[in-house]
C-alpha cells in the first residue's frame, strides 16, 4: 500500500535546447505551464468502494448508478481495471474506467530528433499504455490523463505532453467530446529521472490517500523511433 510521503515531480523543465532540430515544435514539458499535481479528489477515505446500493457518490454529491469504486490502495495487475472518481479542476468531477494495458521501456535514442538538456539524457523514458471510458455525466475533454508512474525511489512522475504529433505514444490528454459512455485509448511519456526504474503505475487523486497502482512486466523496446510531423 503506497505510504503518505511520496513525493510527486513534475516532468523535466527543458530550456529551448529541447527544440526539435528541425523546427520550433517543442516538448509541452519545457514550457512554464503547469500541470497540477493530484488534486483533491472524491474518493472514499476507508477500505470500502460504493454504496451498498451499487452507486459512488461523486465530491458533488452525485450519483453514478451502478459503479462501484475501487478502493484506495488497491493493488493491480497490468490489465485490471479500476473504477475511479477524482476532481480534475475545481468545477469538474469524472469517473472513469481506466484499464492499464502495457508498459514500454524505451532507448533515449526513441527522442533522438529532440535536442535534449543533459538531466533528460540522464533519465529513461517509459510509455504508459491505457484504455478509458467515461462512466460519469461530467464532460472529460482536454482533461489530463490522471495517471502517475511510480518509481523506485517512492517517486510520482507526471508525464510529459507535446505541442506536436508525435506518433510513437502521443501523450495526449482526453480527447474532444470525451462524455459519458466514450472510450478512448492512450500513450502516455514519462523520464524517470536519475536512469529511474519503473514501480507501478498510479491513480492517486490527493496526497492525503493511498493510490491505487498496477504493476506488470515493463517489455524493453530496443528500438522506437519517432516521426517528425511539421
Amino acid at each position: 500500500m503506497l505510504g503518505h510521503n511520496v513525493r510527486v515531480i513534475r516532468p523535466p523543465r527543458l530550456p529551448a535546447a529541447c527544440a526539435l532540430l528541425a523546427g520550433a515544435l517543442v516538448l509541452g514539458g519545457c514550457s512554464d505551464s503547469t500541470s497540477s499535481s493530484p488534486q483533491a479528489g472524491p474518493r472514499s477515505s476507508g477500505g470500502t468502494s460504493s454504496t451498498t446500493t451499487g452507486s459512488s457518490p461523486t465530491a458533488s454529491g452525485a450519483v453514478v448508478q451502478g459503479v462501484r469504486l475501487t478502493p484506495d490502495g488497491s493493488s493491480l495487475k497490468v490489465g485490471d481495471t479500476a473504477r475511479v472518481s477524482w476532481q480534475p479542476d475545481q468545477k469538474k468531477t469524472g469517473v472513469i474506467a481506466v484499464r492499464v494495458t502495457e508498459l514500454e521501456k524505451v532507448p533515449i535514442k526513441a527522442f533522438q530528433d529532440w535536442r535534449l538538456t543533459g538531466a533528460v539524457l540522464r533519465s529513461t523514458p517509459y510509455y504508459v499504455h491505457a484504455s478509458v471510458r467515461n462512466l460519469g455525466s461530467t464532460d472529460l475533454s482536454g482533461m489530463p490523463v490522471p495517471l502517475y508512474v511510480l518509481d523506485r525511489n517512492n517517486t510520482l512522475l507526471e508525464s510529459s505532453t507535446f505541442r506536436a504529433r508525435y506518433d510513437a505514444c502521443p501523450s495526449r490528454p482526453f480527447p474532444s467530446s470525451f462524455t459519458q459512455g466514450k472510450k478512448t485509448s492512450v500513450c502516455l511519456v514519462y523520464f524517470a529521472p536519475h536512469h529511474g526504474r519503473l514501480d507501478a503505475v498510479s491513480f492517486r487523486p490527493t496526497q492525503d490517500v493511498d493510490g491505487i497502482t498496477w504493476r506488470g512486466p515493463v517489455v524493453v523496446v530496443k528500438a522506437k523511433q519517432s516521426k517528425k510531423n511539421h
